[in-house]
């Protein structure tokens, strides 16, 4: 087993403690050690903190970084948001010397030195792996046949990706790979690299007109549930999905899964087992588990 420190971030701890749970349960099957990060804070949010001050932003991913260092270990995080971050800060505190010293400056005020001698790793990263792609297919106890599954790779996995190095951003597949190791199909879909709005809280209409869009898209290719790797984007869709319901007669019962959840269920594992309850959301997944003649 090979042990990681696990960094949750803000947003799973606080909203989503099921998608944790799903998540832990995952990576128990498949000998992904996670540890605990003693005094680990916001990554910082990799949009509106980056904006605000480049140094402070740099300056708390660091901290989180050095605390994974102390451990002696490599960071895993299952928040696309917390990886864009934490290993943007990784990328440029190593290509620019001067940004690690001034960092390391305000750092050494609170007895901290930032090395740079843990990676950052998202969960998805692990998964596509060969050595853990075999693991997943041995895992594997209720394959997903007959289940037609979007991904949703989202921004922070796959951009900016001279810096992520993870998939192609124009065409990303990897998500598809592991999908396809569950024993589900992989539907192609137009919106897939399609932004789902949660960062433009300055004007609600564009996260709305982005949503509807990805749902029709959705809905025309017929889909059992769109996956996701970030709570952000489970969030905004989720939330969405109902919002846009209000509006229509035939209403959309499209589910929002975290990757963690739809393993899981591929998995045997009770899906309310251990507080992760696949329920807990605005539009409920009855008819996938239906269809999987899963009872809950």
């Amino acid at each position: 087993m090979t042990d990681y420190a696990f960094f949750l971030g803000c947003t799973i701890p606080l909203r989503y403690p099921h998608l944790e749970a799903a998540t832990r349960a995952v990576c128990e099957t498949l000998k992904i050690g996670l540890k605990e990060i003693e005094g680990a804070s916001c990554c910082p949010e990799p949009v509106a903190i980056q904006s605000l001050g480049i140094e402070t932003w740099l300056t708390l991913g660091a901290r989180n970084l050095c605390l994974a260092e102390k451990m002696g270990l490599d960071i895993l995080t299952v928040c696309s948001g917390c990886f864009e971050t934490l290993k943007t800060v990784r990328v440029m505190l190593e290509r620019e010397p001067k940004h690690k010293d001034e960092i390391n400056k305000v750092l050494k005020g609170i007895g901290y030195e930032y090395k740079g001698t843990s990676k950052v790793y998202h969960l998805a990263e692990l998964l596509v792996e060969e050595e853990m792609m075999q693991k997943i297919k041995a895992a594997v106890s209720v394959p997903l046949e007959g289940i037609r599954l979007a991904s949703h790779p989202g921004c922070h996995l796959i951009r900016p990706s001279k810096i992520l190095e993870f998939d192609d951003p124009e065409r990303p597949e990897l998500m598809d790979t592991i999908i396809k190791l569950l024993g589900a199909e992989a539907v192609k879909y137009a919106e897939k690299v399609t932004c789902c709005g949660f960062c433009a809280r300055l004007n609600e209409q564009i996260g709305d007109d982005l949503c509807e869009l990805k749902f029709e898209d959705l809905e025309k290719n017929e889909i059992d549930a769109m996956i996701t790797v970030c709570p952000a984007c489970t969030n905004q869709y989720d939330i969405h999905e109902r919002k846009i319901n209000r509006d229509r007669e035939e209403k959309l019962e499209i589910p929002v899964i975290h990757l963690p959840e739809i393993m899981a269920l591929a998995f045997g594992i009770n899906p309310k087992s251990e507080n992760m309850d696949i329920m807990k959301r605005a539009i409920r997944p009855k008819k996938l588990l239906e269809k999987l003649n899963i009872n809950v």
